[in-house]
Parts: C-alpha cells; sequence; structure tokens
C-alpha cells in the first residue's frame, strides 16, 4: 500500500471523497487504525478491509464496495496502488487507474486527469 504524505491527503480530502482499500487481517487493521494519522482522511465507512468484506485485491468485489461506500461510479473514480496488477483490475471496472511509483509522477498523473490537491 502505498502511503502518501499526509499533506496531500489533507488537500485531497477536502476536495474529494477518499477510500482506502487493504488487504488485511483484524489484527492489522487494529494496528493500522490507531497507529497511522494518514487514516484520518479516509471516512471510517470508506476504509475497505478484505477481512471485512471477504474479498482481496484484485477481486471486483472489493472494488465495488470502495464504490459504494463513496457513493461513486466507476467512471467517477480514480485508484491508486503500487501494484500494477491492482490498478489493472480497477481499471478493468472502469476507473481511472495510477501505479504509484513516487509522490512527484502520483501527482504529475493527478494532474493530467485534472485532480488537483489544491
Amino acid at each position: 500500500m502505498p502511503i502518501l504524505e499526509n499533506s496531500l491527503l489533507e488537500k485531497l480530502s477536502k476536495r474529494y471523497r477518499l477510500a482506502l482499500l487493504s488487504n488485511t487481517d483484524p489484527i492489522h487493521v487494529a494496528h493500522l487504525e490507531s497507529a497511522y494519522e494518514f487514516m484520518r482522511h479516509f471516512p471510517k465507512p470508506a476504509r475497505i478491509y478484505s477481512c471485512v468484506v471477504g474479498a482481496s485485491k484484485p477481486d471486483p468485489l472489493i472494488y465495488r464496495e470502495a464504490l459504494r461506500a463513496t457513493k461513486a461510479c466507476a467512471e467517477e473514480a480514480v485508484y491508486i496502488d503500487d501494484i500494477p496488477s491492482y490498478v489493472l483490475a480497477a481499471q478493468s471496472l472502469g476507473m481511472a487507474g495510477i501505479t504509484f511509483r513516487s509522490p512527484e509522477q502520483l501527482d504529475r498523473d493527478l494532474r493530467a486527469l485534472g485532480i488537483h490537491a489544491t
């Protein structure tokens, strides 16, 4: 899971609905929720954990659950991940997809989609 800069998430969360998708187990969920400040940028209903929904990335179910939680259709969504096969899975559902390689590259790719954090 790429960990984005807190400032970028702060800016994006003011303009866009954010969701977090994580292939994880209940023990790690508790750790994520308590240890990482960036989690505050993702509303609890939009924190999608594989152990809760019963599907892991790249299963389409987990992406659909994120769309449902954010009340977005696939064409409105951008999926970001550092694992290319997960990005391809999101794209196959109609989402825009970005494979994260660096903060600078992410900023360029978001801007190319018309998404500006500021």
